[in-house]
């Protein structure tokens, strides 16, 4: 999706700051967005952080690399490119012109992949969260089961735990 410069600046600090904060903890980040119905108005991305041990993230680019080349037809239009290297790109606004729909993973901070999706009817808008199920050997009922809505005390601690790790690698108190 595209966004203002100033807008992906400040994005990129928080994923600079996540990376900081869960590698302090011995974690890696792994980012994933997927953008699609960008022809109509009611356009929207949400980008998640995954934190990963050591060995998810050397497994996480074969993974979703392998992934990406299957997830649609051979038939695909763009199936040349399938899989994009935003490395090589200089970072996923590089790597495909505005208003294509595409599903994207980061691995920390640089390297990742895009795939930019040809039939959004026939794409999983799951796919990146069905793949980290696989790589972190989740059950496959754990992508659709439906959990229990934590109650209001339970949400306010997950709150307050975060806000403490986040706290020192905040980099909009320093504004």
């Amino acid at each position: 999706m595209q966004v203002d410069d100033s807008v992906w600046e400040e994005i990129k600090n928080f994923m600079k700051c996540l990376i900081r904060m869960y590698e302090a903890q011995g974690k890696h980040c792994i980012f994933f967005e997927t953008a699609m119905n960008l022809r109509n108005h009611k356009r929207h991305a949400v980008m998640e952080c995954v934190p990963v041990g050591q060995r998810e993230m050397d497994k996480a680019p074969g993974f979703f690399k392998k992934a990406m080349l299957e997830a649609e037809s051979e038939w695909s239009q763009h199936h040349a490119k399938a899989v994009i290297d935003t490395n090589a790109k200089k970072g996923l606004h590089a790597s495909i012109p505005p208003n294509f729909p595409y599903t994207y993973v980061q691995f920390g901070y640089g390297a990742g992949y895009v795939h930019v999706i040809d039939d959004e009817s026939q794409f999983d808008a799951q796919f990146a969260r069905q793949v980290l199920v696989g790589l972190l050997r989740l059950p496959p009922e754990e992508m659709h089961r439906r959990h229990k809505m934590e109650s209001v005390a339970t949400q306010q601690q997950f709150v307050r735990e975060f806000v403490s790790m986040w706290a020192p690698f905040d980099w909009t108190l320093q504004l």
